[in-house]
């Protein structure tokens, strides 16, 4: 099981190291920091408190902003990798976060690319981000990768908060007022049905239906509430599945709430990193390969994987993504332009600056 360890080294110039890594023994550890030219001096266990439950994100997504912009602006200006993630790592204050950045930091002096090291850490950097960094590696265009993973992540907050502006007011009202019918069926009915039954009135069949209810709360309304946690927890466990993942994106798509703002966020994602990739000379099919895990959705993903074995095979781009049935007919028309001048990268940056506008009247829509 992996385990953090605090560990003190002197590196290979001599200059003293204090850091934490994550390993499964301190064996592990004191290989790793040899095979870096480093000198242990101390690895201690780092123990954790059994009563330290994580609730929520353990980084939040304003904080994962804040370094990924931080990151961006110190490789644009030619400084290397490492040297960014470790300026980048001072400015941190989530422990959570600095552990996992240090753990990062540790894999890539090891060999590893910044992706895969990323891939080790789920629970902080999701699906996006990781297809992201990867599409900057494989293109040479690092720089330009975070920088349109920033205004992703901006654009996040901003629908995070838009939909919390949202629907605040209707979920106080909605609390209010359930918590209001509850009190009036197991309370107020009942002391009201007394009255009458005790100066001999017929009770009314619809009282009769509310008393029967009220006692079935009373009764059951803890086995009611532990049953919603079932579900909710099980279809969180549903959704990790493949079956479970494509039934929950198609419902993504349909959602008449939220519908718009998910496909132009999709379509965002595929065309601008699609176009960028294109515009440094990567290859079609290498592009597509890269850019299907942005999409973060199966129906896409599946429509992509489609594309580049129709390609394989020596099919046009344009009839292929039509044949889908999930691109517009806009981006259908837009890549058939591209596809027969030669500037495929051009019409999907294009069509990028069409989807950036629809989100963002999708998202102020919510406000």
């Amino acid at each position: 099981m992996a385990t953090n360890y605090q560990v003190q080294y002197l590196d290979s110039d001599n200059n003293l190291v204090e850091t934490t890594m994550v390993s499964n023994s301190s064996i592990e550890v004191e290989k790793t920091v040899s095979e870096m030219g480093g000198d242990v001096l101390s690895v201690l266990e780092k123990k954790s408190s059994s009563f330290n439950i994580q609730l929520g994100d353990p980084v939040k997504l304003q904080e994962k902003t804040n370094f990924i912009q931080q990151l961006k602006t110190m490789l644009s200006s030619g400084v290397s990798l490492v040297k960014s993630l470790e300026i980048a790592l001072k400015q941190i204050n989530n422990d959570t976060f600095r552990n996992t950045i240090e753990t990062v930091i540790n894999d890539i002096k090891q060999g590893n690319s910044f992706s895969d090291a990323l891939k080790k850490h789920p629970k902080i950097f999701d699906k996006i981000s990781i297809a992201m960094v990867e599409a900057g590696e494989k293109g040479g265009i690092l720089d330009k990768m975070l920088e349109e993973l920033e205004k992703s992540m901006k654009k996040d907050v901003e629908i995070r908060d838009n939909i919390k502006k949202a629907t605040s007011y209707p979920k106080i009202v909605g609390s209010i007022m359930v918590i209001s019918m509850y009190v009036v069926i197991t309370k107020v009915i009942p002391t009201f049905t007394g009255i009458l039954t005790s100066s001999g009135t017929e009770i009314p069949a619809l009282t009769r239906y509310l008393l029967a209810l009220g006692d079935f709360l009373d009764a059951s309304g803890i086995y009611l509430l532990i049953s919603l946690i079932g579900i909710f927890t099980l279809a969180k466990f549903i959704g990790k599945t493949e079956s479970g993942k494509l039934f929950f994106d198609k419902i993504a798509l349909k959602n008449p709430i939220f519908k718009k703002i998910t496909i132009a966020a999709i379509n965002l994602r595929f065309t601008k990193i699609l176009g960028t990739l294109l515009s440094f000379g990567v290859p079609l099919k290498d592009a597509l390969g890269v850019v299907k895990n942005v999409a973060d959705n199966t129906i896409y993903i599946n429509a992509i994987d489609k594309i580049i074995e129709d390609i394989e095979s020596g099919k046009p781009i344009t009839s292929s993504v039509k044949e889908t049935n999930v691109f517009s007919d806009y981006l259908c028309s837009m890549v058939g332009v591209g596809e027969e001048v030669g500037a495929l990268d051009k019409m999907f940056l294009s069509a990028s600056e069409y989807y950036e506008i629809e989100l963002t009247n999708s998202t102020d829509g919510l406000s």
